[in-house]
């Protein structure tokens, strides 16, 4: 009876197995029940363990509904993942290490907790579910971070977390993230052959009228809210693994260009601050990055290497010498027109690659009717609007002709749409206006499509240089998972000074690099189209459960810990992680500054 007793009550808590027997020891006078079954080691049979019942009297019990259990599951594997690689990078005591000292000449601890260690929790907290500081222990309380870490949270509101991101300057952003980077590139052992640089921005709801910050400005928003503040982020990352190792939040309204030129040298001092060898780095940015100024200070930097795209526009002639001189490549599988050439450029000679995208000009072409649709709807209006008998408001030759251009004005389109001014009756002055199909299919055939690369590299195949450019959607990756509003998302945020803001980056770009830096490990055992958003759902699943046994007021309550059943597809990541039944206890120095 005890056997089959044993067989339904292990059956409901997932450590039941139909090849497993019962097996009495004995220890110190005491009979002790086991679950066992039968393994080949080594080629022998063993017995294994596969899970502690207790004495007979207390198993018995409790079968009988003598005892009773309080169970809760809580959210285990992506929490834990991420705590075991702050631990493995050092990640608080990096950060204690620049925290800015207290009027009384100490560093801060609040709710016993060091900033580091608040910082950290912030940060795993934006890498699973971004939220807000004030709607953070909501979160936690369904996860096992309490139980992992032996640390009560429940005093984490968004003072705390205000109160902790306080003394963290400037200066102590760029120092703290620089040997975060540092630190994971030496455990990681990434390749720095390839780093892709890029800008994006992040609309926020700042008041318009909010004078405490200057970074959230109007601009050209990447998302269309052109109707909001926005912040600007510039980010560095590797081909291997698309790690950021570098970024810098910066004004909302200024444009591409600058911000690289004004980032440049902290750029380059990263660089040498992780890696041995900048001569070995190949930095590929695209063609909104630069100028010729920039060129001129990346010509200076004599050691660095890089891929970039050139404006076509810009560069005519050079795309007139192609199209007589394209010859076929084939790259990816893609057969593409392809034409190379030393030019001197800004002073500098540099190897050019103009190739044909016919994925582009597609969408060049769309983009043009898109746009005469508009221009369209417009001229008519105004039309409608002169030729109108109930108009009072006449225009000279001159004013009209400065109104269509302001209508026409736009890339490609005062090429192809034309107007031509035209006399009505009573002495008014109209206009009509046609596409020109002759200048649009020139346009097809000598200019949309093409793409200028130019690189120092003058010893790359074209399909290396090409390869290296296309390796822009690393950047691209990186941007689309920082705007994910599931996992590692810069937004929401609820902060409205400069300083806050920053810092609010700073733990967002900490939350992604330990995720990276897990999503990296796995590498091996994930499968090649598997993506850091799927781990991070597939992770969320592994749950922690309590069973909190009560005793009816006779002794304190005793608690077992056990994980609910894996699925078979996430054991490899699982096993390869180390998360187990008997290893969810994290080390990590919460308290206490070193």
């Amino acid at each position: 009876m005890l056997f089959l007793a044993c067989k339904t009550y292990f059956i409901n808590v997932n450590v039941y197995s139909e090849m497993a027997t019962l097996q009495k020891r004995k220890s110190h006078g005491q009979n002790y029940w086991y679950i066992v079954e039968s393994r080949r080691v080594n080629g022998k049979p063993r017995p294994v363990t596969l899970a502690y019942l207790g004495k007979a009297e207390d198993l018995l019990s409790r079968l009988e509904g003598q005892k009773s259990f309080d169970v809760k599951s809580y959210s285990h594997g992506d929490t834990f993942s991420l705590c075991k690689a702050a631990e493995e990078l050092g990640i608080i005591d990096i950060i204690n290490k620049y925290v800015t000292l207290t009027k009384s000449g100490a560093k801060p601890v609040r709710d016993e907790l060091t900033v580091g260690a608040s910082l950290l929790l912030a940060a795993i907290g934006r890498s699973c579910r971004p939220t807000s500081k004030m709607g953070w222990y909501d979160w936690a309380a369904g996860t096992s971070l309490e139980i992992s870490l032996n640390q009560s949270m429940a005093k984490l509101d968004s003072q705390h977390f205000w109160d902790q991101m306080n003394v963290i300057s400037d200066e102590a952003i760029e120092k703290i993230e620089s040997e975060v980077v540092k630190r994971l590139v030496d455990k990681s052992g990434i390749k720095l052959d390839s780093l892709f640089f890029d800008t994006t921005n992040f609309f926020t709801f700042i008041d318009s009228m909010n004078k405490n910050c200057d970074l959230p400005q109007r601009g050209h928003n990447k998302q269309k809210r052109f109707d909001l503040r926005q912040i600007g982020m510039a980010l560095l990352v590797s081909k291997e693994g698309q790690i950021p190792l570098f970024h810098k939040t910066y004004k909302g309204n200024k444009n591409d260009s600058t911000t690289f030129s004004e980032n440049f040298q902290s750029l380059t001092a990263r660089l040498k601050s992780i890696t041995n060898d900048i001569a070995e780095v190949t930095i590929v940015f695209d063609k909104g990055n630069n100028s010729k100024e920039n060129f001129k200070e990346i010509d200076n930097c004599h050691e660095l290497h890089y891929v970039a795209g050139l404006v076509s526009s810009h560069f005519k002639n050079l795309i007139q010498e192609a199209n007589k001189n394209f010859q076929s490549m084939t790259i990816e599988g893609e057969e593409i027109p392809v034409y190379r050439v030393k030019k001197e450029i800004w002073g500098q000679e540099r190897t050019c690659v103009v190739t044909v995208s016919q994925q582009l000009k597609e969408g060049q072409i769309q983009g043009i009717h898109q746009h005469l649709e508009k221009k369209y709807k417009a001229l008519c209006d105004l039309k409608k609007q002169i030729e109108s008998k109930n108009s009072r408001k006449s225009f000279s030759e001159e004013e009209l002709t400065d109104r269509l251009k302001k209508i026409i004005r736009g890339q490609f389109i005062d090429e192809i749409l034309k107007y031509e001014i035209i006399k009505i009756e009573n002495q008014k002055i109209s206009f009509t206006y046609s596409l020109d199909n002759d200048a649009l299919d020139w346009l097809k055939n000598n200019i949309l499509g093409r793409k200028i690369h130019t690189t120092n590299r003058h010893s790359w195949s074209n399909e290396e240089i090409c390869l290296a450019y296309r390796g822009q959607a690393n950047v691209e990756f990186a941007f689309r998972n920082l705007k994910n509003p599931f996992h590692m998302a810069i937004r929401p945020q609820f902060h409205w000074t400069d300083q806050k803001i920053k810092v609010h980056f700073l733990i967002c770009i900490i939350g992604y690099l330990l995720t990276s830096y897990v999503f990296f490990k796995i590498k091996s055992v994930k499968p090649a189209e598997y993506s850091m958003n799927k781990m991070m759902e597939d992770l969320k699943t592994i749950r922690l459960t309590s069973f909190v046994e009560q005793k009816d007021g006779k002794g304190l309550p005793k608690t077992d810990y056990k994980l609910e059943k894996i699925k078979s597809e996430i054991k490899p990541i699982a096993n390869f992680l180390s998360i187990d039944s008997k290893n969810f206890k994290i080390k990590l120095p919460l308290v206490v500054y070193k």
